[in-house]
């Protein structure tokens, strides 16, 4: 593999299971049936440390997230499913800075920037941005692996 040889999710996912950011969907899942309309905390801060503190005790030392990635893709899933709105929050609502599938191609393949980069012109934590490639199906590039995550998945797909 080249630098910018694109690794699909499938074989990643085959070697090394699903982005981490994918860890705590469980939990957004968990809040989005317990939290009603009535009862939203419309700015998200309880809601999002509701979810946040139960992925962080449940999985205790076993969180592949760092915190500040947990916090982003949580309070990103929680927003798009309609139990918060981020949308007068002095940054904007997370969901409205994700980039269409085509512009995160676009950005990522044929300007070749970072998913750092994606993240920073975001205003979000670069896993937000991987998790997003991963729900649009672009594929990563062999940069973005680790040498030991290259060699499972070289192992898996038996070359």
């Amino acid at each position: 593999m080249t630098e910018l040889t694109p690794v699909p999710w499938e074989d990643l996912e085959a070697a090394t299971g699903p982005p981490t950011a994918t860890e705590v969907r469980e939990y957004v899942a968990e809040m989005t049936g317990e939290v009603s309309d009535a009862e939203a905390d419309r700015d998200g801060f309880e809601t999002v440390k509701t979810a946040y503190d139960a992925w962080k005790t449940d999985r205790g030392e076993d969180r592949a997230l760092s915190d500040q990635a947990a916090a982003f893709v949580v309070a990103y899933l929680l927003e798009r499913e309609g139990v918060i709105d981020l949308s007068d929050a002095p940054q904007g609502s997370l969901v409205e800075r994700r980039p269409s599938a085509e512009r995160l191609r676009e950005l990522f393949w044929e300007r070749e920037q970072t998913l750092w980069w994606i993240a920073v012109e975001c205003g979000v934590h670069y896993s937000l941005v991987t998790f997003w490639l991963w729900e649009d199906d672009v594929p990563l590039a062999e940069r973005n692996l680790s040498d030991a995550t290259q060699r499972q998945i070289e192992g898996e797909s038996g070359n």
